[in-house]
């Protein structure tokens, strides 16, 4: 690879991305204009919420009221916990969406006519979820207490609900939202760059290119720099933007979700490299890389609703984009202050997938024109 050659490409595409302003809107602002609007317009409803259940009490009555809450299949049991510490990390980590904790006198005090609370925390990172799950929640709670009743033929006991949410405590859409739409909108990047290896074949530049020594290494590279340091000053502005207009409060280290934005734009833009590369339309390229990448990851990566897990296509298919591991990131770093090192899976998710892309992108190159 020549140094010499990688800076003349990196040279030229800089210039371009300058003299071209559709194409610096593109990539630096527009971004942070469409996470404006749309963290005005979703809400949606979580079909599936996983519980984390701490029993202390491990009578016949607790085990019955666990069955009752996860009777309809739209609250599922996870698993059981020994304690705060390994609730908390499971909440961090987005394993479970609710924490039920219930006393150890759960059923001595509904036999003797008592109340019993249940403590229930809440994973407020993601609002929409936390929000309904709470609710649906406290909907099972009462539907366990009615049957108790009616087996008995006495008054309904009373357990007491007592919530608390982590990470977002009052609940409010836009600090779950605004996070998570970040990688959504910082695809456009990925459109730009794609535009930009097509124009070139389609305006006949790419000829030219093909006459110099200039090989595929060095032009990817030239192509990827440029639009991820382009990337880099959008994600800053979107992230400004989500601070300092929807203040969201960011409790993690900007440098890390500065380096960790540098690993997820060379995840997507080395997939859009790939798709690219195969193609010699503009307008082509735009309506894949929409369909592809844009239109499904407002679904399928976990902005607006848990990815599904119960569905094995389904979740083949959300490991495929980035923005799955980087929506994981933003609100890890955003609002449970989680660092580089907690958030490792998804980063390293995020460099194998821009690694796989890259060398798919090279063994499709060719200096060639048809």
């Amino acid at each position: 690879m020549s140094l010499l050659r990688l800076w003349a490409i990196l040279r030229k595409e800089f210039r371009h991305i300058h003299r071209d302003k559709r194409t610096l809107f593109l990539v630096s602002l527009s971004p942070a204009i469409m996470l404006f609007t749309f963290a005005y317009l979703f809400a949606f409803e979580a079909e599936q919420v996983r519980l984390g259940i701490w029993d202390l009490d491990q009578s016949a009555l607790s085990h019955r009221y666990i069955d009752s809450l996860t009777s309809d299949g739209k609250l599922t049991n996870s698993g059981s916990y020994s304690g705060y510490p390994a609730l908390y990390d499971a909440l961090t980590r987005g394993d479970i969406h609710l924490a039920v904790i219930i006393p150890p006198d759960f059923e001595a005090k509904l036999d003797a006519g008592d109340r019993s609370p249940v403590q229930v925390i809440t994973d407020g990172s993601d609002a929409i979820t936390g929000r309904q799950a709470l609710a649906r929640f406290e909907e099972r709670t009462g539907d366990f207490e009615q049957q108790i009743a009616r087996a008995d033929g006495a008054q309904a006991p009373i357990i007491t609900v007592q919530s608390q949410v982590w990470y977002n405590r009052n609940l409010e859409s836009t600090y779950s939202m605004v996070p998570g739409l970040i990688p959504i909108v910082l695809i456009l990047p990925s459109l730009a760059v794609a535009l930009a290896l097509t124009r070139e074949k389609e305006l006949g530049s790419f000829e030219t290119l093909a006459t110099t020594p200039i090989g595929g290494i060095e032009y990817l590279l030239g192509k990827l720099i440029p639009y991820i340091t382009y990337g880099l000053v959008s994600a800053a502005v979107a992230t400004g933007l989500a601070i300092f207009w929807f203040h969201v409060p960011l409790r993690g280290s900007p440098l890390d979700l500065g380096l960790m934005t540098i690993f997820y734009l060379f995840a997507s833009l080395g997939e859009s490299l790939f798709i690219s590369s195969l193609l010699t339309s503009q307008g082509t390229a735009m309506r894949i890389i929409l369909l592809i990448f844009f239109v499904p990851s407002f679904f399928l990566t976990g902005v607006t609703l848990p990815v599904d897990t119960s569905s094995g296509m389904g979740q083949l298919a959300s490991l495929v984009y980035p923005a799955t591991h980087y929506v994981e990131i933003t609100r890890g770093v955003f609002l449970k202050q989680m660092d580089l090192q907690q958030l490792a899976y998804p980063s390293l998710y995020l460099i194998g997938l821009g690694g796989v892309s890259f060398v798919l992108s090279l063994l499709a190159f060719r200096k060639q024109v048809d």
